[in-house]
């Protein structure tokens, strides 16, 4: 259950990510620190070789960039990531033997 969890997070945090970065009111200096992320992905250059230092550096940058985002544009795009999530949750059905059954019943 935990390794759900955590790539949930991830997840989420890169909705969040990106709609902070589509979001006017966040300074243009702030949308900087994903962008310097994503090119580091794609630069042949590597501080330590294999995949792990990527990942970390692509998390450390979403975590340093929210947490330099104003925190009531991270709340107002959290809120609705979540009623987003639970719309969906609630949208999804499963079809068994050609009948329409709620999945949480």
């Amino acid at each position: 259950m935990r390794n759900i969890n955590f790539f949930t997070d991830i997840i989420f945090k890169f909705r969040l990510t990106v709609l902070l970065i589509l979001d006017k009111r966040v300074a243009v200096y702030l949308k900087l620190i994903p962008l310097a992320a994503l090119v580091y992905l794609v630069v042949p250059f590597d501080l330590v070789i294999g995949p792990i230092d990527d990942a970390a550096l692509i998390m450390g940058a979403m975590q340093l960039f929210i947490s330099l985002c104003p925190q009531e544009l991270v709340e107002e795009h959290s809120h609705v990531l979540q009623k987003r999530k639970e719309s969906e949750k609630s949208n999804r059905i499963k079809i068994l033997d050609g009948h329409a059954v709620d999945e949480e019943k």
